[in-house]
């Protein structure tokens, strides 16, 4: 088996998303790498995830990718070579590739992007497109229509804000942060209020079991990890209210981003807005009640999404397979000739 002839890549910094144009061959697997002795690569993708946290002083186990941008080109192109072989068999051909880049990045972050499919990946070619317009092609939204729209996605390591119309981001935003910030707070609560160092898995798994917004289940959840104290092992039954708690400081910063980007909306897209919603996406959109805690806070309907976590890769295979569509998407070429 070869490649098919286009592929659709969001390369997230937690899950990387690969799909082909006829959407005969997906691959949903975590962006991780684990590495013995700084030089033999052990594992790809979930089975790395599955070491992480657990490996011993000379294996590291981590993602290639940080704050939404490659960190690492060189793991990077290990990690997409490795899991676009599984998910299209052998890697023979030079596929088109279209793949989701975070709206703000710098141009140099771009080109990390397109250096890695380009010229180590050896793509055919290599159309970059930008998040927010993938996500609301894959919501379904009149993208190309001369009327406005929103998205919100909140993702691993980024928060991306767009208002579109008429094929462009009309005004965005980019925060440097995501679910792994409120793994990261929940995952400090614990170690303050109940003397329990917890792993990042744990933090998440809390979020997701028993995190919501402005009411939920009076749930539990039963969790192992090291007694700052003592330093020896201990389970500790943890309650969903503190849990929520510790993510409010971060989802007001989103809150408080959307209201800012509102502001700086014009006047005309505002009132379609107004009249069609802002649409949530990404894994974070899931917590119970978000929706809601955002409409409270703006005044405009806000809605999920269905399946939000692969809203992004829906609108690349649409991309892929619509002619207009791909006028949306552009090449680091069309910015620095033809040097890369």
């Amino acid at each position: 088996m070869i490649f098919h002839s286009s592929y659709g890549i969001d390369l997230g910094t937690d899950t990387i998303k690969i799909c082909d144009k006829n959407e005969k061959n997906f691959l949903c697997e975590k962006n991780m790498i684990a590495i013995r002795d700084k030089v033999n690569v052990i594992a790809l993708g979930q089975k790395a995830f599955e070491m992480y946290e657990k490996t011993p002083m000379n294996v590291e186990a981590g993602s290639p990718m940080t704050g939404g941008a490659i960190a690492d080109v060189k793991n990077a192109e290990l990690v997409l070579t490795g899991l676009l072989k599984r998910c299209g068999g052998v890697f023979t051909g030079h596929p088109e590739i279209f793949m989701s880049v975070p709206t703000e990045s710098s141009e140099v972050e771009k080109r990390a992007y397109y250096n890695v499919l380009n010229v180590r990946i050896r793509a055919k070619k290599v159309n970059l497109i930008d998040k927010g317009l993938a996500d609301a092609i894959g919501i379904g939204m009149p993208v190309l229509e001369p009327e406005g729209n929103m998205v919100v996605n909140i993702g691993a390591d980024t928060t991306e804000i767009s208002v579109i119309s008429d094929g462009k981001i009309i005004v965005g935003k980019m925060l440097k942060f995501g679910g792994r910030r409120l793994d990261e707070e929940i995952c400090t609560m614990v170690r303050r209020r109940y003397n329990l160092h917890i792993g990042m898995k744990t933090s998440e798994y809390l979020k997701k079991s028993l995190a919501y917004l402005i009411r939920g289940e009076d749930r539990e959840a039963a969790v192992y990890g090291i007694n700052t104290i003592s330093g020896l092992p201990r389970q500790e039954v943890i309650p969903a209210l503190p849990v929520s708690a510790a993510i409010l400081e971060a989802v007001d910063e989103i809150l408080e981003s959307l209201k800012n980007t509102l502001e700086r909306t014009p006047p005309q897209l505002l009132e379609d807005i107004r009249r069609s919603g802002i649409y949530i996406t990404g894994g974070v959109s899931e917590i119970p009640n978000l929706a809601e805690y955002f409409y409270k806070g703006v005044g405009i309907p806000v809605y999920n999404v269905v399946e939000p976590a692969f809203s992004t890769i829906r609108g690349l295979v649409r991309i892929m397979n619509q002619d207009e569509l791909q006028k949306l998407t552009y090449s680091m070429k069309d910015f620095t000739g033809n040097t890369i």
